[in-house]
């Protein structure tokens, strides 16, 4: 035996063991003893020296025959007649045989001396468990010999037992054996290839000079003459930095880029291949080890002394753990230097010479609200300081440099194509001066030569949206190269390794079914945009002076192109009309429901051509548009006009552009979160020092529970759950008609504050309704008149000529306004010659239309020039804003209450219109009138005032009751509008949008405007009286009492910008309800203003809001246009209960995606805190409770993301503020209330030792005697048990508890997902803690034991356990070979658990969900108090 005991000290001394933790289990207690022990087969050298105890019946008559012979795979064969190639029984040539080496054990042929172990005894453990820890059965191994009467001669005569040594007894430790060389080479090599390479591009740039970033600044703009390239001249070309306005954008501009040339260089080249084998092999490397633990490789041991490749586990895992930092280490590495790697290994040279070239563009500031909170402006701070550490304040791309056929230069970055200019050397934007004047562009009528076409389609390149489509491979590994996915990556390794595959598998899968579902949503999100920007079609293109058909890719700027009617084929450029006219329909761009009558542009040198303004809006065409009609101006001549941009400079490149690079946006949800993560990181290197402490070793093993600690506390599931809560809501929402674009929107969404409406088409109906007429008289106004037969003849006729209605097919087309009033005539206009028309009433004569001067936004009217058939006089008609008409007509004419009476009408609803008239002097010929320009003809005084034309434009039916729900929602709810002044109050006044106390005459309204001298006039709109801003001060101080009259500000958008201007309008913002009068660009600052104070909303058609839409923390546009893709939602109904829906389900979301997160943080601290009391005693749970944790986990948060949104908007909005006070007392609380009930558990259970029968005395789970490797065997005892049960209850609570409330979603009792897979679990968990036992608490390790142990139970206390059943353990991992509670105790404990639960719902319903938010609302009162509803 002295050999026995050396083997086995060598062993120990090497075994990483665990002892308890300041206590030792059983210490006043016997000796313990294992019953009913199974001895286990052995093998002797020879049949003869068999033991007779240990030898069955069959053998032993084999053995005493001598005609027989005992062959070596224990059958019985005729004396000489063993077959030589059997497979031995007893064959342990690679370890060796228990208590043996493997040089004995291969140094003979053994026989084993029975077939099945039969023999029983009682073990009784005095060893040191230290000295059998590495072998546990060495008790069980010398109590068998010793009952069967084996005496150690015999034993050292050839007698072994027949099982085999799981580690070999020769362990290598050094460092530097070959399983540890292999991690040291595989780095040493990179690095070694990685100085090289450092060392050679040192010195190469020391002799090679450095083309330094060339800085272009988005602000400024740049002429250049002239540029060569190869000798040949290019002209004059502009190059404008700052990005051009469009009809639907405005405001955006490129920003800063630095640029810096680089080659490929063979050796950077190889150096990069090196870093991407090694990560191949980096991961290979951990696959084996991983594989290697299951002894997948047991063949290919060098050693051939074990079953695995690196010889027994406790090296294996040092390896692991070394690859594993190694790995870890060098996968972030490469992700935080991801963006400048590919320059790294390239070779610096100067811009004229590179083949890609870096750049880099500023990276601006997300926007974000004023009250984000402390904590996220300390996150912020941070990360700016970071970013200039790190150098990091500039996104990094690199792009290649290509050539055309001409050899010209270029990169392509965001849908612009950058030009080499050989005299700056520098890559600069390329665009071409159309004009300046309308005469200029009339001179290009002749088109340009076929060379020249040629030379600027090298420069602009192809006329189409170029943008890298993600194929769903590309983004796939863009999304799963983040952070958190290193991190899930690294886990997983963990998990695969450390026997927990199963779950690792099922987490893996969840993880990468929700970041595809992420990139889906994104993919999608590309190809409705490219289904956008891609169209092609053929042309008619007047080149060299002829007219030849090109392909629309072909087109350049200064191209002369033929226009015609295709309904099918979209406008493939933006252009300006200069001959003839055309219908056409811009609803899928601006969402303008009715056709627009499109214009040539004068031919008048004073006219400048400006692009960027409303100006030529009427002249002009933008691609993405499609021609309903064409006008030529005289028959059979085509309808032509100039390409002023190509590709991504037209107004549909622009807003393809601003869909795939939109800003950034702070959210405090998200800024909390990136604390939230790293608190619990901190936490878990914590619980890794405190589980290696309780464990009581510093070997490897307790790194293992350390790490999974940490995978607990800050789990994989964390980023997952979220997208999955923001997909199930996209979902929903999709299926209610609001498509959503950015996922992200969903949750911010959740906290809208202030929403912001536009007017028309949003509130109110599309069209306008025809209302009447009022003349004017000689002092006053006239009466008002509705009838068009009894309108004064001068009023007739201006209804009838002045507009812009056209004939397409049989129905009128042309902006509301003019169809409306043209209707209500009842006139006819030629198809062919809109020229003419014909009255139908009164026998009016027919009017034929000489000249017409579009509407113009500067000028706010239009003009006409028509000849009166009746008398054949020619007259001037002016149609336009009341204001604008006033200014130009003769005083004389304009009576004095007009004013009065217009801003009266527009105060009760009404769209006014002024009507003007001049008539030519007596002879002027049709010719002269047509002649006429327009500044000659609409010269102020010499304009005769006719009267008003009053259109009303009515709510729709659902207007105001959507507003009213979000206003008690908690929403603020403000209007900006294009429209006049006084007719925004009035619908605001309608539609609910200006009210107090449930009644709008409670509340006075005063209206800013400014005068002639530009300072802001305030008026009150019940008497019309001018106050001062004293008085203005003090209405709004009075407002804020409740005894007070309410005030509500409306203002002009010259107001907004005078009072933004003086620093004033800030103050102001929260007391102001109306905007009027604002221009597209005044309606995104606007929307900016308020996203300083608060989450905004912003609701419009998508039209002329395009640009607020995009620019608002959350934009819904009530259309299916083009343009409406700018906004993060877009609706198909045209209802406003879309965004109460929206706010419905994104604050569901929010809330959802707070509980999901909140559960998995308590999943993990459940876990932590539990696992300590359990690292404590070292048990653990089985593998089948381990599953049941995280396989109830998943779908649990998958069934919370169910919760349907509640029917109503609650007035409070649910919190954004992860380390707020509600969501920290929820938290806390919790955790705190969880740790006081497993401690009881604990408690209960040892207190077992003086009470029920003392059951429990000398039943604590010694961890001594176990291996600590194999974890699931510490779960067969009670300690292990009882800490089990109250996890999971604890855990599978938790969900329920988080799923409590009713104020953004549906209570969790009617989410049927939710509530049928808690009640099943739960279910379950009370079967395994009150069942006896049972087929599935054996697979539990619940409530079990062996057959003979749940025999002994029932003889020593009366039950009447079943003994056998199906899944009954063979053997139990505890000396009383059970771990069966008595029934008294699992009552109590069940009603412990239950009382935990009561604990928690008495908590969260009554401290958290009342008082924690009557707190957090007293603490954030102000904050609230500065948005008023």
């Amino acid at each position: 035996m002295h050999r026995c005991a050396t083997a086995l000290l060598l062993a120990a001394l090497t075994f990483v063991h665990a002892h308890p933790f300041l206590s030792t289990p059983n210490s006043e207690c016997p000796l313990p003893t294992r019953l009913g022990v199974r001895c286990p087969v052995v093998c002797a050298q020879s049949p003869s020296l068999c033991p007779s105890a240990l030898t069955d019946s069959t053998t032993a008559k084999c053995i005493s025959d001598s005609t027989k012979d005992l062959c070596v795979d224990g059958s019985c064969a005729q004396k000489g007649s063993c077959a030589t190639d059997l497979a031995s029984a007893c064959s342990c040539s690679t370890t060796g045989f228990v208590l043996t080496t493997a040089e004995e054990s291969a140094s003979t042929t053994y026989y084993p001396c029975s077939a099945s172990d039969f023999y029983v005894v009682n073990v009784t453990y005095s060893e040191d468990p230290y000295l059998i820890a590495e072998t546990p059965d060495l008790p069980i191994w010398i109590q068998c010999l010793s009952s069967a009467g084996v005496n150690s001669s015999i034993f050292e005569g050839g007698v072994v037992i027949n099982e085999c040594n799981i580690v070999p007894s020769t362990r290598v430790k050094n460092p530097l054996a070959p399983e540890f060389l292999i991690v040291y080479v595989i780095m040493a090599i990179e690095l070694v290839i990685i100085a090289s390479y450092y060392c050679v591009k040192s010195v190469s740039k020391r002799t090679g000079g450095y083309q330094k970033l060339e800085e272009i600044d988005g602000l400024g703009s740049r002429t250049t003459a002239s540029l060569a390239k190869n000798g040949t001249s290019f002209g004059t070309f502009d190059m404008e930095l700052k990005k051009p306005d469009s009809l639907i954008l405005r405001d955006f501009e490129y920003g800063q880029l630095r640029f810096a040339g680089f080659t490929r260089s063979i050796l950077g080249s190889a150096a990069y291949v090196s870093t991407i084998v090694t990560t191949i092999i980096w991961m290979a490397l951990l696959t084996v080890l991983v594989l290697d633990y299951y002894a997948v490789f047991y063949r290919f041991n060098f050693r051939q002394e074990s079953e695995l490749l690196f010889n027994d586990h406790e090296l294996l895992s040092t390896v692991f753990i070394v690859s594993w930092h190694f790995v870890f280490v060098w996968i972030i590495g490469i992700k935080v230097t991801e963006d400048k790697q590919q320059t790294w290994f390239g070779r610096e040279t100067d811009l004229g010479s590179a083949t890609f070239v870096l750049i880099e563009k500023k990276l601006l500031e997300p926007v974000s609200i004023a009250n984000i909170g402390p904590v996220a402006q300390l996150v912020k701070r941070i990360e700016s300081k970071f970013r200039k550490v790190l150098h990091s304040e500039y996104s990094r791309s690199c792009v290649p440099v290509k050539t055309t056929d001409n050899g010209v230069r270029y990169i392509e970055f965001e849908c612009v194509r950058y030009v080499y200019n050989d005299l700056s050397a520098e890559f600069e934007p390329y665009s071409f001066a159309i004009g300046p004047t309308a005469a200029d562009l009339h001179q290009r009528a002749t088109g340009l030569s076929a060379s020249e076409a040629r030379r600027r389609l090298a420069l602009v390149g192809e006329n189409s949206i170029a943008f890298p489509v993600d194929s769903f491979a590309a983004a796939i590994v863009k999304e799963f190269s983040g952070f958190f996915y290193v991190y899930q990556m690294m886990t997983l390794w963990i998990w695969m390794y450390y026997g927990y595959y199963y779950m690792g598998i099922v987490i893996l899968l969840v993880i990468v079914v929700s970041g595809i579902a992420k990139v889906r949503v994104h993919v999608l999100a590309q190809r409705r945009v490219l289904s956008i920007a891609s169209f092609t079609s053929h042309i008619r293109v007047r080149r060299d002076g002829d007219w030849v058909i090109v392909n629309s890719h072909e087109l350049v700027p200064g191209d002369v192109i033929e226009v015609t009617s295709n309904n099918q084929m979209p406008i493939p450029v933006d252009a300006i009309l200069i001959d003839g006219g055309i219908v056409c329909d811009e609803a899928s761009l601006t969402g303008e429901a009715l056709p627009i009558v499109k214009f040539a542009i004068k031919n008048d040198a004073t006219i400048i051509y400006d692009r960027s303004t409303d100006a030529v809006k009427n002249n002009s065409l933008f691609a993405g548009c499609y021609v309903l009609e064409t006008q030529p101006s005289e028959k059979s001549k085509p309808v032509i006009a100039v390409v002023t941009a190509t590709g991504a400079m037209t107004s549909k490149g622009r807003l393809v552009k601003d869909i795939l690079f939109p800003s950034k946006v702070s959210f405090v949800f998200h800024e909390h979160l990136k604390v939230v993560f790293c608190l619990l990181l901190g936490w878990g290197i914590v619980m890794l020092v405190l589980s290696m402490l309780f464990l009581g070793t510093n070997g490897t093993d307790a790194w293992f529970y350390g790490m999974f600690s940490i995978s607990q506390v800050l789990s994989p599931l964390l980023p997952a759950v979220l997208v999955i809560g923001q997909s199930v809501a996209s979902i929903r929402l999709a299926k209610k008609g609001i498509l959503c674009v950015d996922l992200d929107r969903i949750t911010l969404s959740g906290k809208v504050k202030v929403f912001c409406f536009d007017k028309t088409g949003t509130l109110t109906k599309e069209g306008l309704d025809f209302l009447a007429v009022q003349p004017a008289a000689i002092d006053k106004m006239g009466l008002v008149e509705t009838d068009y037969e009894s309108f004064p003849k001068p009023l007739r006729c201006a209804m009838l000529c002045c507009h812009s209605v056209t004939i397409v097919g049989t129905r009128p087309v042309g902006n509301f306004v003019d169809v409306e009033m043209f209707r209500v005539t009842n006139a006819k206009l030629e198809k062919d010659d809109s020229c003419k028309i014909h009255p139908t009433t009164n026998g009016d004569k027919e009017i034929l239309v000489i000249n017409r001067f579009e509407f113009v936004h500067s000028n706010a009217y239009m003009t006409v020039v028509v000849q009166d058939s009746a008398d054949g006089r020619i007259y001037v008609y002016i149609k336009g804003s009341f204001e604008k008409i006033r200014e130009i007509c003769d005083p004389k004419s304009v009576p004095k209450d007009a004013s009065q009476v217009s801003n009266m009408h527009a105060s009760e609803g009404c769209y006014v219109l002024g009507f003007a008239r001049r008539e030519l002097p007596r002879g002027t010929t049709i010719q002269e009138a047509a002649a006429l320009t327009r500044r000659s003809i609409e010269q102020k005084n010499s304009i005769e005032f006719l009267g008003l034309c009053l259109f009303r434009n009515e709510l729709k039916s659902d207007t105001q009751d959507a507003l009213h729900e979000l206003r008690t929602g908690g929403c603020r709810n403000v209007m900006i509008t294009g429209d006049n002044v006084h007719t925004a109050v009035y619908v605001a006044r309608k539609c609910g949008l200006i009210e107090s106390r449930g009644y709008a005459e409670n509340v006075l309204v005063v209206t800013g405007d400014v005068d002639s001298s530009g300072d802001v006039v305030w008026t009150r709109a019940d008497n019309n009286s001018v106050i001062d801003d004293s008085a203005l001060n003090e209405f709004r101080s009075m407002g804020k009492h409740e005894s007070g009259k309410a005030i509500e500000i409306a203002i002009t958008g010259k107001a907004f910008n005078a009072l933004l201007s003086g620093g004033r309008m800030r103050d102001l913002l929260f007391d102001t309800r109306v905007f009027a009068r604002m221009t597209p660009a005044d309606k995104v600052a606007c929307v900016r203003l308020h996203m300083e104070r608060a989450i905004t909303g912003m609701c419009g058609d998508g039209g002329n809001d395009a640009g607020a839409l995009k620019a608002a923390h959350s934009g819904i546009a009530l259309s299916e246009a083009e343009s409406s893709v700018v906004a993060h939602f877009s609706s198909r109904s045209r209802s406003l209960f879309a965004c109460a829906e929206l706010l419905r389900e994104s604050r569901c979301a929010l809330d959802v995606s707070f509980a999901s997160y909140k559960y998995l943080i308590m999943y993990g601290e459940v876990l932590a805190l539990m696992n300590l009391i359990q690292y404590y005693f070292t048990v653990n749970m089985s593998q089948a409770m381990w599953i049941l944790i995280d396989g109830s986990t998943i779908p649990l948060s998958w069934a919370m993301t169910q919760a349907r949104p509640a029917k109503h908007l609650a007035a409070t909005r649910p919190t954004a503020r992860l380390l707020g006070p509600e969501t920290l007392i929820s938290v806390m609380g919790i955790m705190l209330v969880n740790l006081l009930f497993g401690i009881g558990a604990v408690v209960m259970l040892f207190g077992e030792r003086w009470h029920n029968g003392n059951w429990f005395q000398c039943n604590e789970f010694d961890s001594r005697y176990y291996d600590l490797r194999r974890w699931w065997e510490l779960a067969d005892n009670f300690e292990g048990e009882v800490t089990g049960i109250v996890i999971v209850f604890q855990i599978v609570n938790a969900a329920a508890i988080f799923s409590i409330g009713n104020i953004y979603r549906s209570g969790f009792w009617r989410n049927w997902a939710f509530v049928t897979i808690y009640v099943g679990i739960l279910g379950l968990l009370s079967f395994l803690t009150l069942a006896d036992p049972n087929t599935v608490s054996c697979l539990f390790h619940i409530n079990c034991g062996t057959s003979d142990a749940l025999g002994r139970l029932n003889m020593q206390t009366g039950t009447a356990y079943q003994t056998a059943f199906i899944g009954i353990p063979e053997s139990y991992h505890s000396f009383s070979g059970h771990n069966v509670l008595p029934m008294h105790f699992r009552l109590r404990l069940w009603l412990l658990c239950v009382g935990n639960l009561g604990a928690l719902v008495l908590f969260q319903w009554g401290i958290v969900l009342k008082f924690g938010r009557r707190f957090a609302r007293g603490r954030y009162r102000k904050t609230w108090a500065d948005v008023p509803l």
